[in-house]
């Protein structure tokens, strides 16, 4: 369940009280934001090895939200348990117990799975009461929501109405939230809409912008999307999203050059998340442009494992080979 947001209060607050505590959790946020989770999760183990913080409740919590993220579940179960064990009091540590518990449960059976829904959204509501303000839980209850039938205290209604507390707590988060659950209604143009909003309402976020960019981009309307990306890309070239999708477009508008400017960039900035090397592979394999390159980039995206949640090693095996067949 992918629950984390990038919170700017956070990030703020951090950057005028530089505690190793808080600049800790706020960079590791940041890198998983960035979708640069192997970072993060570097750092954070290292963080929580440290004899200072190994009593660190919402540093282990977090640990265990990103290891969930790597599908490792049992390391999560863990993590939580004892960050919770700590501090009762923990917001964050209840919410991503409540993931890990969610995707574990996602592994059972159908009747396994019920029997731990009341303890599973027993976090949820806990994690809410602690924290009423933090975004991140009303994420929780909108994949929640859309995960479970409304006779089972689920549905799209609820989840409607926890986006709507959502935007008085972040509306650009808002917007993204009711996007994400008519995708999930199949209403892609309500959905269209709502990145709409968000990019018209806060065209310096690059986040809305990203988001409208790659709604675009997924639609095959790439000269839409150019502009949102390149200008997402700008505001915050640390994430190995914004570039991916960035360069990627470029291919498939003809600007290849200017392609491999952004992912030298990116190179520089994450050389360990090479989202870019396989979205740019793909878009020159979609075109006919260029295999040599696209077969370097795709050899270069096999050098290192892949971020979770991304193309995966085999998806990009299958795509060299689909290259090689074509003889060029």
């Amino acid at each position: 369940m992918a629950v984390a947001v990038l919170v700017l209060g956070l990030a703020a607050w951090a950057a005028n009280h530089p505690t190793a505590q808080t600049s800790t959790l706020a960079q590791a946020e940041r890198l998983v934001d960035w979708g640069r989770l192997k970072q993060a999760r570097s750092l954070l183990q290292t963080a929580t090895n440290d004899a200072g913080n190994q009593s660190n409740a919402p540093l282990l919590a977090y640990l265990g939200h990103i290891e969930a993220r790597f599908g490792n579940l049992q390391a999560a179960r863990a993590l939580t348990d004892k960050a919770l064990k700590l501090d009762q009091a923990c917001a964050s540590c209840h919410l991503y117990r409540f993931e890990a518990l969610a995707r574990h449960a996602e592994t059972l059976s159908q009747f396994r799975a019920l029997l731990k829904l009341h303890a599973i959204k027993k976090q949820l509501q806990k994690a809410e009461q602690l924290d009423p303000h933090m975004g991140d839980v009303q994420w929780g209850w909108i994949r929640f929501d859309l995960a479970v039938p409304a006779s089972l205290g689920g549905g799209s209604g609820d989840a409607l109405k926890h986006a709507a507390v959502l935007s008085r707590i972040d509306p650009v988060d808002g917007h993204l939230a009711r996007a994400s659950i008519f995708t999930s209604q199949g209403k892609s143009q309500e959905a269209l809409a709502e990145y709409r909003a968000a990019a018209q309402e806060y065209p310096n976020d690059p986040q809305a912008l990203f988001a409208l960019g790659k709604a675009l981009y997924q639609q095959g309307d790439y000269s839409a999307a150019a502009g949102l990306l390149d200008r997402a890309w700008k505001l915050d070239p640390a994430s190995a999203f914004y570039g991916a999708y960035h360069a990627a477009d470029l291919v498939r508008l003809g600007q290849s050059q200017q392609a491999q400017a952004v992912l030298q960039t990116a190179q520089q900035q994450h050389p360990d998340s090479r989202l870019g090397d396989f979205l740019t592979a793909q878009a020159l394999a979609d075109t006919g442009q260029n295999f040599a390159w696209a077969k370097q980039l795709l050899a270069r995206y096999l050098a290192v494992p892949p971020e979770p949640e991304q193309a995966t090693a085999a998806d990009a095996r299958k795509l060299l080979a689909s290259l090689s067949q074509s003889g060029s």
